[in-house]
């Protein structure tokens, strides 16, 4: 009785060890995980040094110029008119295959469209970064309600 006493004791032991290393192993994985996560989230990352050793004006000046890259936007032409894929449009067959070109030229014609867009009260602008359907499906007029004694 003595010596399965013992032989429990030792299976105890190794589940007790084989149970902490787990817990161990998760919670490396789990707090790793965080770590990566909010490195990620932080503007310039962990290990970019921009302007260390640089005195304060010019850090603060470096970090102005950084935060404005971000506000920078552009649009670029996706098809110019002498462009080869358009010669594919042209030729019959398999024009199916080619959806994607009307829909870059669809963009095209929308950008260089003098449709006024209004966001926030100011001045027209295009819809750089915007979804261009829910635009337009936001200029819909709401339904009219019918007219008392009117049909339907």
């Amino acid at each position: 009785m003595a010596s399965s006493s013992n032989w429990l004791s030792g299976v105890n032991v190794v589940l007790v060890m084989a149970y902490g290393s787990l817990v161990f192993v998760l919670l490396f994985i789990f707090v790793k995980r965080q770590i990566m996560r909010f490195a990620m989230k932080s503007r310039r990352g962990p290990h970019v040094p921009v302007g260390h050793n640089a005195p304060k004006d010019l850090k603060e000046e470096i970090d102005i110029r950084l935060s404005r890259v971000q506000d920078i936007k552009y649009e670029p032409q996706l098809l110019a008119d002498d462009d080869a894929r358009l010669l594919q449009l042209d030729t019959p067959g398999n024009q199916s295959c080619y959806n994607y070109l009307y829909r870059m030229k669809a963009l095209d014609a929308i950008r260089a469209s003098e449709i006024p867009f209004h966001a926030e009260g100011r001045h027209p602008r295009s819809l750089m970064g915007k979804n261009f359907r829910s635009y337009l499906l936001g200029l819909r007029p709401e339904r009219v309600p019918a007219l008392p004694g009117g049909s339907e």
